[in-house]
């Protein structure tokens, strides 16, 4: 054993204390959020404006301690949801590839039918593939191509369903991260892409949504300390906030279950900068999954702007979403198959290593991984190439 535990016994139980002091401050913290999500409700108009400079939650014109009660599902409605997982370009490796694998699951409420599950894997090994701008197509390179290719999947299925309605579900965000460090013009053609396939959902006639469980997001947070110090930007990034790192889904744990919050439009840039002006601005709400008064289960539900101007999809999605939970307990389930779909375990990456290995050596090409991808494979099989 190369962690030795016996040197942590200090440090865990310091952190034990340090995290029972925080629980008391959290549960502080908690009680002063629900007195001001009260005592501001009616401040959206008030704050919306200033909320954008200080990244807050923008309230939209429902009050802040709005509760949407949970709508009735159609008898029949089908759930889409698609997942990816990937394979990095790894440069000690015998080659340089990627693999993107998207899982999907399509299933129809009260048609009696089993699920259509189904997998779809991308490899990538040529130079324009690997390649982005001449950097590597890794890390968080790879993680937006595989974005948009879970949202190309789902566009692909929305728009061939028959069943109808449809809601579209992605595991997440709909807001694509892009690297702000790059070019304007090249964050610009990334997220083309994806509201390309954004506005292919929208022309099915399907609704989409995303959904993050055990959200950290503390945007509605900030919007309450701004309502604190009357709307006042400069104030509000100058005074010490009170619920700095408070998540905002403990404000909302007093949801009754099935209901939402209010809706609010995210603060995030690349939401004004580059959805807004093709009619995709992502809103957002948070959302009770758990059954009667069992402990709240909020998640943090994402849709576009053409979904939230409809009471009737916005419901649609609000009930298509606490039904999938609540046949996993409180996660959506068709999501989580895709997740299970999507997987890559250790036997299989070993697979295709060798199934890549074998079909270059039939074209007699030889590959050899590099000496320190050679070493870590016989430390971490418990070898040792040396005698000491």
């Amino acid at each position: 054993m190369t962690l030795e535990l016996s040197k942590l016994t200090d440090q865990v139980q310091a952190m034990g204390k340090e995290l029972a002091a925080r629980r008391h401050k959290y549960e502080q913290m908690v009680q002063l959020a629900r007195r001001w999500l009260e005592q501001y409700a009616d401040r959206g108009e008030q704050l919306r404006q200033p909320a954008y400079a200080v990244r807050a939650a923008i309230p939209t014109t429902e009050p802040l301690n709005f509760q949407g009660p949970l709508p009735p599902a159609p008898d029949r409605f089908t759930i889409i949801a698609a997942d990816g997982s990937q394979i990095q370009p790894d440069r000690h490796g015998a080659i340089l590839y990627y693999l993107i694998n998207i899982g999907s699951l399509v299933y129809r409420h009260g048609s009696g039918e089993a699920p259509l599950a189904q997998s779809e894997p991308i490899l990538g090994y040529a130079e324009e593939e690997l390649y982005e701008d001449g950097l590597l197509l890794s890390g968080n390179l790879l993680d937006l191509r595989r974005d948009i290719a879970e949202l190309t999947r789902l566009a692909e299925l929305c728009t061939s369903e028959s069943h109808r309605p449809v809601v579209a579900l992605v595991d997440g965000t709909l807001l694509l991260w892009v690297l702000e460090e790059r070019s304007e013009e090249w964050q610009r053609s990334q997220v083309m892409r994806y509201l390309d396939q954004l506005q292919r959902i929208q022309e099915s006639g399907a609704v989409i949504a995303a959904f993050a469980s055990r959200p950290r997001r503390s945007e509605v947070s900030r919007l309450l300390h701004l309502a604190s110090v009357d709307g006042d930007a400069q104030r509000a990034l100058r005074e010490p906030n009170p619920l700095e790192h408070l998540p905002d889904r403990a404000i909302f744990e007093t949801l009754p279950p099935g209901a939402r919050s209010a809706l609010f439009v995210s603060p995030a840039l690349i939401n004004h900068n580059f959805y807004r002006p093709l009619g995709q601005t992502v809103h957002f709400f948070y959302l009770n999954l758990a059954v009667a008064e069992e402990r709240p289960v909020i998640a943090r539900i994402e849709v576009p702007a053409w979904v939230a101007a409809r009471a009737d999809q916005l419901a649609l999605v609000q009930a298509a979403i606490v039904a999938q939970a609540r046949i996993t307990g409180d996660y959506p389930y068709a999501l989580a198959r895709a997740d299970e779909l999507a997987f890559i375990s250790a036997p299989e990456r070993e697979a295709l290593e060798e199934m890549i290995t074998t079909s270059l050596m039939r074209t007699g090409i030889v590959v050899t991984p590099s000496p320190k991808a050679y070493y870590k494979t016989l430390t971490r099989s418990g070898r040792r190439r040396y005698g000491r």
